[in-house]
């Protein structure tokens, strides 16, 4: 007898129930043991055609369920929100070195490409101590071959809280062609471990190395400036605890700025891959064992060889120096694998929109241009700004819009703001290029993907767009 498709899509569906990540005998089981109470008896025609509807149902779900991986659940939340049929599962595993990646599934539109894969070892040890921490190299997509138009726009990494010997990331890329149908490459660079020691005691005499040669630093003063004004101070005799062979690792100085006290350590330029670094984790007072931490700050020399670790605390002043320990921690970078990951596949590409505009909001903020992805909203404009200040890269979240997103069936769906970023010629300006990303939510918690064809209207503030205008 000849299948239908509707035939061939339970079939399928029944065989992917047998599967562990799709098993849902488990939850059967789970929901039967909850049962208080006993069930009615009923006619055998009745229970014939509820075992019936019960396999299509649970056909029906399966089939639903194998369209994504369980990443996003993880990445994103439980209730996260994925149209059928809006990713495209990949399912391709490359094991190099005992090091297993996966890629699960990748959606595909008109405008970017967003990837979820995971990572386990393959003896299915913990990815992360508290001692160890696994560091997957930088992921790049290639379309027909080439990077020129596939540029890295977001990404995250996290553990599954349910099993910590796989661990998740999601990769979002921005183009600027259709990647629909086309043959899309993700490549990974080699995975590295860092090893982390516990924090050691640095016994030094922090007051005679300032009063060596004082330096105050000006918030401007860059690397090379920090780095050159330090040489001027005696650490010739200061000796760090090794728990690394490390003797390119030094102790750089005491300055300070204003009235934060800078204590920093000089090292070779940081490889995430193979290399060894330091920083001063606090400073703990001698007549009292408080320990005072301070925030991290790293500077590179002129021709990035040198890189200064600074570690700024404030509330300290010269009178303390004399009673202050430094406390060091090291880290190893070592490689896991020698080589890197590379994954090909293609999809055909969801709709995105478009809409240029001509819109001014509060405060001055003026909107040129809006796109609508499934991935989620971004908005470019322009707006105003100091004209005596430079420009930040990023601007508080409370100067951009509110964005709800209006269905075709009357439901709205809210966005917060994502990435937000800042452009000018000079910085003298009174305006400045703006894009705002916004993503999609639902709940509180959790993140929500969509088909731009299930869209009627953007809402920005209180104006309302509608997408056939």
């Amino acid at each position: 007898m000849k299948l239908t498709p509707d035939d061939l899509r339970i079939r399928q569906a029944l065989e992917q129930i047998e599967t562990p990540m799709y098993d849902i005998a488990g939850a059967v089981r789970e929901q039967r043991a909850r049962r208080s109470r006993r069930m009615p008896l009923r006619s055998p025609q009745r229970i014939l055609a509820a075992v019936l509807a019960a396999v299509l149902l649970t056909a029906t779900a399966a089939a639903a369920m194998v369209q994504f991986s369980g990443g996003w659940n993880a990445l994103f939340g439980q209730n996260v929100m994925i149209p059928d049929g809006l990713t495209t599962p990949v399912r391709q595993t490359q094991t190099i070195d005992g090091c297993t990646i996966t890629l699960e599934d990748a959606i595909v539109s008109e405008d970017d490409v967003a990837v979820l894969y995971s990572f386990r070892y393959a003896d299915n040890s913990i990815v992360n101590t508290d001692s160890r921490i696994t560091l997957l190299g930088s992921s790049n997509l290639l379309m027909d071959g080439s990077d020129e138009y596939c540029v890295s726009s977001s990404g995250m990494g996290l553990m599954d809280s349910q099993d910590p010997s796989v661990e998740y990331y999601y990769e979002a890329f921005s183009l600027t062609e259709d990647p629909g149908d086309r043959q899309l490459t993700l490549t990974i660079d080699p995975a590295s471990c860092m090893e982390q020691t516990d924090t050691l005691s640095a016994p030094m005499d922090l007051a005679a190395i300032y009063q060596s040669h004082p330096v105050s630093y000006q918030e401007e003063d860059d690397g090379a400036q920090r780095l050159t004004a330090l040489q001027q101070q005696d650490c010739a005799d200061v000796m760090l605890p090794q728990s690394y062979q490390s003797p390119e690792i030094q102790f750089a100085g005491v300055a300070f700025q204003g009235d934060i006290l800078c204590v920093s350590l000089r090292m070779p330029e940081y490889d995430s891959y193979d290399s060894v670094t330091a920083q001063i984790e606090a400073l703990r007072d001698i007549r009292t064992d408080r320990l005072y931490f301070g925030s991290l700050h790293s500077y590179g020399d002129t021709n990035c060889a040198i890189e200064l670790c600074e570690t700024q605390f404030e509330g300290l002043t010269e009178d303390d120096l004399p009673y202050l320990e430094p406390q060091i921690s090291y880290r190893r970078y070592s490689p896991l694998t020698e080589t890197g990951w590379s994954f090909s596949f293609c999809a055909p590409s969801a709709k995105t929109l478009t809409r240029d505009l001509d819109l001014t909001m509060a405060d001055g903020i003026r909107l040129h241009q809006l796109q609508i992805t499934p991935l989620g909203v971004e908005l470019f404009g322009t707006m105003p700004v100091e004209p005596t200040s430079s420009n930040p890269l990023y601007f508080d979240d409370r100067q951009t819009p509110d964005v709800t997103l209006v269905l075709q069936d009357g439901t709205t769906v809210r966005t917060v703001s994502h990435g937000n970023s800042l452009s000018s010629d000079s910085s003298d300006t009174a305006t400045a290029q703006f894009s705002i990303e916004y993503q999609y939510q639902t709940g509180s918690e959790s993140r929500r993907f969509l088909q731009t064809e299930t869209i009627a209207a953007i809402r920005i503030n209180h104006v309302t767009i509608s997408i056939e205008e």
